[in-house]
């Protein structure tokens, strides 16, 4: 019994001193070094390319505007109609002489043009007369202005304003007094040029007893 346990306490010492088998650090540090390689071997980033390098242009597409078929400009500028030639003073006749034309309600250029000269496209001679007067756009003309309008001299009616003596009456403004005596109220704005100077000394107060000229005739060469 003394010999089994010697033999079974020899056993367990000898077990007990046995050592644990070498770690393998190879192996552990293969996967680092892998990694290295891995990273050193990485694809190298492509060139920088700059300004001074070749560069291929592309071409670039121009977007045309259609503004539309232009106007015909004849070659020979003796073929051309003279009269859609207009120049710094345009003339119509070679001895000619300016007639006052009142602006009527309702006129414009080209209706001017046509019942003054038979054709409307003298509207453009009519408003290079009187542009100072008509201004920027020859769409806009106001009633009651007078325009110069070239005629034959022989033709052309000269005749000027002649004028009478009105005592404004209690009551009286320059639209009533022009409805009286001109059956048109609205051509108000020629008494007030034809009096200008007068009344604008009253402040633009028509007292009684205060004396203004009309016009016989609103347009004398009517």
């Amino acid at each position: 019994m003394k010999k089994f346990n010697l033999l079974i306490f020899i056993l367990i010492v000898s077990c007990s001193q046995q050592t644990a088998p070498p770690l393998n650090l190879e192996d552990e540090q293969k996967p680092l070094s892998d990694i290295e390689n891995q990273r050193a071997t990485l694809p190298e980033p492509p060139a920088a390319t700059f300004a001074s390098e070749e560069v291929l242009e592309e071409p670039i597409e121009v977007n045309e505007i259609d503004s539309g078929p232009l106007p015909d400009v004849s070659d020979n500028p003796a073929e051309s109609d003279p009269k859609d030639e207009l120049k710094l003073s345009p003339n119509l006749y070679q001895d000619f002489a300016w007639e006052k034309y009142m602006v009527e309600p309702g006129d414009f250029l080209v209706k001017i043009a046509k019942k003054e000269y038979g054709d409307f496209k003298l509207w453009k001679y009519i408003y290079e007369w009187n542009k100072d007067q008509i201004g920027d756009n020859p769409n806009i003309i106001y009633p009651y202005h007078f325009f110069n309008l070239q005629k034959e001299r022989l033709k052309a009616k000269t005749s000027e304003p002649t004028y009478i003596d009105y005592v404004v009456k209690p009551g009286d403004n320059l639209w009533n007094i022009s409805g009286k005596q001109y059956g048109d109220s609205k051509s108000w704005i020629i008494l007030l040029w034809d009096n200008e100077e007068s009344i604008k000394s009253t402040s633009g107060i028509l007292s009684p007893g205060m004396v203004l000229k009309l016009r016989e005739k609103l347009d004398p060469n009517a």
